[in-house]
Order: structure tokens, then sequence, then C-alpha cells
């Protein structure tokens, strides 16, 4: 659960970074009110850590100080709230039998984990899981459309997790850029070969969050040629 505590804070920028794209064009120094959506923020958690069925996350948890008894009566000056929602199998049963996609993702997180030591490979398991759902009727349309794609995040989001369990916090930040090049190798090389100048670069490369940009880009491209478009890389490597 510790990778959630702090989606308050994360959906604060994200949330801000979106409404500055929203309001775009429009003038915040006029007297007439800018209408913006209500957010509702929610997060759907099915890691393997033990975790409650369901709690608010609050962005005030993390303030380092309150200052005095009269503002804690009043509450924070800003707060952001987020529901959190355990989704793996045993838990929200009323949740799931409402909603079916999420039912099915459970059952299909079960079973790459059930698979995981029988197979020997996260590999195998993820695939033999995607079979298996296909077959039975689980997420099957997305699963058979997306299937390359479901892998690759699947095999990244199973590998993170377990080098969060393995190593203490300064080791795994130190070689999470690492382990990010090498999902986005491992995405690239399932829509084909990967030239060793552009694995070169992609492990050069030490900003996690551009890294997971390029993470994204490789599910979503069809080709390396692709992937070096869509991320501007293509004048860099070849």
């Amino acid at each position: 659960m510790q990778e959630t505590i702090h989606m308050p804070l994360r959906d604060l920028f994200y949330i801000s970074r979106l409404l500055e794209k929203y309001v775009d064009g429009e003038s915040l120094y006029t007297s007439t009110l800018v209408r913006i959506p209500a957010p509702h923020f929610v997060v759907f958690y099915n890691g393997s850590t033990k975790a409650p069925e369901d709690i608010t996350l609050k962005l005030s948890d993390a303030f380092a100080e309150r200052k005095g008894k009269q503002q804690e009566k009043k509450g924070p000056e800003l707060e952001l709230k987020v529901r959190f929602l355990n989704i793996n199998q045993g838990h929200n049963g009323e949740l799931m039998k409402r909603c079916r996609t999420l039912r099915e993702y459970s059952e299909f997180v079960a079973r790459v984990r059930k698979y995981a030591d029988a197979e020997g490979t996260i590999e195998k398991a993820v695939d033999r899981a995607v079979t298996e759902c296909i077959a039975e009727g689980i997420l099957a349309d997305f699963l058979r459309d997306q299937r390359k794609e479901v892998i690759a995040v699947s095999i990244f989001e199973y590998n993170e997790e377990e080098e969060l369990k393995k190593f203490g916090k300064a080791e795994y930040r130190s070689g999470k850029a690492e382990g990010k090049g090498e999902s986005v190798i491992l995405a690239l090389e399932m829509k084909g070969s990967v030239p060793e100048v552009l694995k070169e670069r992609i492990f050069e490369e030490k900003d996690v969050s551009l890294l997971e940009a390029w993470l994204r880009a490789a599910i979503e491209a069809d080709t390396a040629e692709a992937f070096l478009e869509k991320t501007g890389l293509q004048g860099n490597v070849l």
C-alpha cells in the first residue's frame, strides 16, 4: 500500500495541469466566473500488500505542521481527498457484483500472481493468465485486442512491485531508472527487433519520469521506428 500514500499529492499535480489546459484561452482576471468540472478522485488498489477495503486518503495527512487549534477546527486551507478501494479478490464484494469489469480484472491479476511461482517466470505467468482469461470470457475482447500491450504492462507492474519488496527505499530508487529502462526495451522487443544504439540510449537515461513516458510510448507504438518518431528520439540514435 506504500505506493499509494502519495496519491493525493500526485493527483493535485495532475489536476492542476489538467485544469490549466481546460481553461486555456479563458481570462481569469474578469468578473465572469469560469466554470470548471468538479473533480472526483478514486484509486483502485490491486497490490499484494495487505490493505483496507475502503478508506479516504487526504492531502492534509502529509502536511508538516498545523498552526494552532483554531485552524484544526476549521480544517486545512488546502485539501484533496482520494477514495481508496481495494479490488483484490475477496474485497469489496458489493462493488465487484455491480462492476463486471473490475471483477474480471481482479480475477486476471489473481491468476498472474498464482502462476508466477508455478511457471518460473513472470512472462510465462502473464501469458498463461491472458490465454486462460480469453478462453473463459474474462476481459476477453480487451485481452484479445490488446494482448501484447497487456502482457508488457503486467510484466512491468509485477516486476516493479516485487523490486519494491526486495530492496530498501534508497536501493529501490537507485535502481528504478534501470528497471524502467528494461521495461521499455521489453515492450519494444514485443513489437520486433530493437537496435542496439536505441537500447544504449534508453539505459543511459536516468530521468524516471521520462522513462515512464517512454514506456507508455513503447506500449502504444507498433514498431521501434514508430516509438522513435513518437518520442522524438529518431534524430538522436539513428
